[in-house]
Order: C-alpha cells, then structure tokens, then sequence
C-alpha cells in the first residue's frame, strides 16, 4: 500500500493539538440584537456584558455574551450613551453618561439579571469618560461635565459610594481605560485635540507613560495595565488596534471593520469589539492573540491528533463582500479613479447641475480634498496611482475633448492631448504608460486605442467591437475591455498590439467600473439598461463568475480602482431624485482557513 509521504512527498505531522490560524487577529463573532453606537462594556470574551448606548435615541438595552452570540438582558434603569463600564458580565458597574440633553452621575450595578440604581453617584456628573476595576472596587475617570467641559477628575468607588482621588494629568473625553482600580490604565481621547496620551494609575496618583501610536478618541480597551489592548475609534472610524506590555504600545493586525464609539470587553488576549459608528452597527468581532503553539494552520497541511485521535487537514473557502467606505465629499457621477483601495483618487465629474474639477483623496477610511483640475468634466477616463494619476478625454462644454492632465498627488499638469477626442472611454496602465481606448467621438461609437508613453499619445490596435460606456482595466500592454452600450457583455483583452475577443459578462451592461489586471479583473455596477445594478463580477483570464456579492448602491457611472480581492467604488448616477451619489464601498475577498476531519466511510 502507499504511504502519504510516497504520494505527497512528506510525512504527516502528529500534534498534540490543531493548529491556530495565525498570531493574533480579529473574527467575526455574533451581532448585537440591537445596533447602537456610544455603548459601553464589561466582562470577557465568552462571558461579556453590552449595555446603554444610542440608536435613534438614548436606551438601556443590556445584552450578554456567551462566545458566540448575543442575549437581550433587563435593561438599565437609566438609558444613556457615553456611559462608562467595568466589572464582570454577572457583577457589573455602570456609570455616567448622557441620558437625552443632559449629564449624569447615575451608577448602577448589574447581578447578571436586573440593574439597581444606587442612590449615591458620581461627585462629577459627566459623559464620554473612561473606567476600570470591578463592582466593589471601581475607578471612573475624564470626560465632559455639565458645562461641556473636559475634565480630569478621578474617583474611587468602593461598592456603595464614590470618593475623589487624584486627577488624570491630562483632562480629556472620549478616551478607554482598562486594568483595576490599583493599577488602572486611561489612553487616548480628546483634549479638545485627538491625542493619544496614556497614564497609569497605581491606586494614588496617575503617571504619563508613551502615548499610542494612533492618536483617536471614541475608542475601546481591554486587559490590565501591564498587558493592554486599544481598538478602533475616532471619526468616520478607525480600525487601528495597538498592544501596551507595561510601557510602550505596539501596532497589530487591525479590526476588520473600522468603526468609532464602539464597545469592548475582555484581555490582551481575548478580546471582544461590539457596535460602534454612525448610525449603529450591530458588528462584533473577536480578538484572539495565541503566540507560538505547536504550529499555525497552512492551507494544505495534514496532521494527526495525538490528543483526539483524528486525522485532519486545513483547507480554506473564500468569501466575497462589499462594505461601505466614507462618503465622498462631493457627490459626482461620470468621474474617473486611479490607485488601489487604501489609496485611490477620483477626479472631476458631472454634479447634476454643471461639470466639477474636484479632487479627492482615500486612505482607506476617507476622502480628502486635492488640487482641483485644471479642466472640470464629465464621462473621462483615468489610470495610474494616487500619486501618478493621468486624466484623459470626456465630456466639457459643447462637446467632446482629447484633453489630458497628469496628477503629482497634489496638483494637476497639463499634458498633449488624445489625438482623437471622446468622452464615454476607458483607460488602463499607469502615468507613463497609459491605454486609452472607444468611446464616443462625438459622431460614432470608436473603436480606436491610443498609447501614452508620459508625454504624447499614438495610435494602439483598434478593437474588435466599438462601443462607448464600458470599463477598462489592466495595463498597456494587457489591457481588458469590458462591457458597454448596448448594453453588451463584449470582453476584450490587449497584448499591447491588437485586441482580442474573450468570453463575456455574464450580465451585459453598460456605464459600470472595473478594478484589477487582465487575468484578475472586477467589474461591478452598470445598468442593464435602466434600472442600475450592483452585479459584481470576478475574471480570471477566460471567463467571468458572478460574485454573491453585490453593490449596496446599485448606480451606473461610478469610478472603479483597486485590485480583483481589494477594489473600490466611488460616486455614480442613481436616478432621481438625487441623480448623484457620494457612496463609497469597498470589495473583499477573505480567505477562511478551515480545519476538517479525515473519515473513512
């Protein structure tokens, strides 16, 4: 009989335990039952306690978490947001806060039921403030007080009331706390600056130690003093998430969705992220530190536990998603994107109303404001990267242009021009070595290409097909045609001389966006005709598969950029009564290791 190691070239392992999927990282965990953001938390990751917050208004809602999903609890007495937490999920402290237009001193204590109210509050009513400790032994500390004023008050609570100790050396709100009341820990926050400030607490008095690497507010914590974890925070959201061993902070694997005014629970360990963002989500991701074990999960490994007796391996499935980036500060349709996902700029585009030179910038998380164009357009075409972007053709008053402009990263040069003028293209490549093909040249559809070398633009090979309203993506010379008027689902593919036909769309569409190179491309958006579709689809090459995915803003004449497993789409045409959308979403594809037994049957 064969042996493994005759057929696959290597033995099989024997562990006394299954691989871990990696160092440390997020997961996805159960939903809240009620997305809220402004909340606060308490417990562990497999025992935690979310409780108050905000949604269309101020509630109480307290629910309990037991590893894998969420349980709605009796609510507090009070409903608030911007309460502070600590304790156990079966013995918690809850205090401050803002119920409605007012600050409070309100404290309660949970059982793992029902909450009481103590009638002796905080000496400061305040909201946005940090805690730590537990139930008998609780520490509260910053925030805003009535008079919508940072403060560094400190106070003690002993189980029945709450004494003054001595202040935080940097007043502040919005900030986390974890550890005990002996041996506490308050980072980040808002002085009224975002600052990242961090100070340890030894039971008297509060010493500052490094700050964060992030400076945020908003944000969340676990753990102790000496062994810390910060997550998330700031505004529209970060998904930083930092490591504190007693002295200085160090940048790990980031929350899979980045999000501000969130809730946490938990250890430097094990720890738990829950709600957040504006308006509510109901998101709750699961951090997981497991430093070095036997060994971490490779896709393909076998193995053999001596422990449980089984025969397994790791193999892994992928998951496709959109999910909603920040908005674009000017809502546009027919604009035009270069860059990757972290890092994209679009450019210029029609608001409804008139044409726009307007620039933006993404990192990821928002969009900043860049040096306008020297020309303002609509239905162009772009390629390159955020710091190399090249604009090309469109639409300008009363007609079509062949005009082209370079982008630095800051500002936009003027550059030769198209010989032929079009509007409704797509382009490829980067700055130096663009692609630029069909359109509408104002009388036909075109089926001409035109190579940019950084400096003028020459005649490339003509595609099979012309057409206006399609998508490009790829290089110069392996370029990819997709879509168009019609709408069609005509692919085509360029090996830097002449183009070729390849299979098509499995939805044919016109006005859409694509992302990625010639054996890895996206393309998504469109109408089919009217209505608009979100339909987003994968090619390898050959043929093109439907995602499951789809845009959560169905729209036509949207920028696309990124690449097949990270694109982006920005901005496009909705239809009345808005006409044009600022959306931004964000596509993935995550790969999920998973652990599967060997049976014989």
């Amino acid at each position: 009989m064969a042996e493994y190691k005759g057929i696959k070239g290597f033995k099989v392992q024997y562990l006394d335990q299954d691989p871990v999927p990696t160092v440390s990282g997020w997961s996805s965990g159960g939903n809240l039952n009620t997305a809220r953001r402004l909340l606060a938390g308490a417990g562990t990751q497999t025992l935690a306690l979310a409780f108050g917050g905000f949604t269309t208004a101020h509630v109480g809602a307290t629910e309990e978490y037991n590893g894998s999903s969420w349980t709605t609890s009796n609510p507090l007495n009070t409903g608030r947001a911007l309460i502070a937490g600590c304790g156990t999920q079966t013995a918690t402290l809850g205090f401050g806060g803002n119920p409605g237009g007012v600050v409070t001193a309100a404290t309660e204590e949970y059982d793992g039921n029902s909450w009481t109210s103590n009638p002796t509050g905080l000496n400061t009513a305040r909201r946005a403030l940090g805690g730590a400790g537990t139930q008998t032994a609780g520490l509260g500390f910053g925030g805003l007080n009535v008079s919508d004023l940072e403060v560094s008050a400190t106070e003690e609570y002993d189980g029945s009331t709450w004494s003054p100790a001595n202040p935080l050396n940097t007043a502040r709100q919005g900030l986390a706390g974890c550890g005990t009341q002996t041996a506490g820990l308050a980072f980040g926050g808002n002085t009224p600056a975002v600052t990242g400030a961090t100070e340890e607490y030894n039971g008297t008095s509060w010493t500052t130690s490094n700050p964060l690497n992030t400076a945020r507010y908003f944000l969340a914590g676990a753990g102790i003093q000496t062994s810390a974890l910060a997550f998330g925070g700031n505004e529209p959201g970060v998904a930083a998430t930092e490591e504190y061993d007693g002295s200085t902070w160090t940048t790990v694997t980031s929350l899979t969705t980045a999000r501000t005014q969130l809730g946490g629970a938990g250890t430097q360990v094990a720890a738990l992220a829950f709600g957040g963002n504006d308006p509510g989500i109901a998101t709750t991701e699961e951090w997981n530190s497991y430093g070095e074990p036997n060994t971490f999960q490779n896709i393909g490994q076998v193995w053999y536990n001596g422990t449980t007796k089984a025969l397994k391996f790791t193999d892994q499935t992928f998951t496709d998603s959109w999910a909603t980036g920040g908005a674009l500060n000017t809502g546009r349709y027919g604009l035009a994107g270069a860059g990757i996902q972290d890092a994209t700029v679009v450019f210029s585009g029609g608001t409804g109303t008139a044409y726009t030179a307007a620039t933006e910038e993404y990192n990821g998380t928002s969009w900043s404001p860049s040096g306008s164009m020297g020309t303002g357009r609509e239905q162009l075409a772009g390629c390159g990267t955020q710091t190399a972007a090249l604009a090309f053709g469109g639409e300008i008053a009363p007609g079509e242009t062949g005009l082209t402009e370079e982008y630095n990263g800051a500002t936009w040069s003027p550059s030769n021009s198209m010989n032929t003028a079009r509007r409704l293209l797509a382009g490829a490549g980067t700055q130096t070595a663009a692609l630029g093909f069909a359109g509408y040249d104002g009388a036909t559809n075109t089926n001409v290409s035109e190579e940019y070398d950084g400096t003028s633009w020459t005649a490339g090979g003509t595609l099979v097909t012309g057409r206006n309203s399609l998508a490009g993506a790829g290089t110069q010379t392996a370029g990819l045609a997709i879509g168009g008027n019609g709408p069609t689902g005509a692919t085509e593919e360029y090996d830097g001389a002449s183009w070729t036909s390849s299979n098509p769309l499995n939805t044919a569409r016109q006005q859409l966006a694509a992302a990625g190179i010639q054996t890895a491309g996206l393309a998504f958006g469109g109408n089919t005709p009217p209505p608009s579709t979100g339909a987003t689809e994968l090619y390898d090459g050959t043929s093109w598969t439907t995602s499951p995915a789809s845009l959560s803003t169905a729209r036509t004449s949207l920028a696309g950029t990124g690449t097949q497993t990270a694109g982006l789409a920005s901005g496009g045409y909705i239809g009345a009564p808005a006409y044009n959308t600022n959306a931004t979403e964000e596509f993935t594809i995550t790969g999920t290791k998973n652990i599967k037994t060997i049976t014989v049957s």
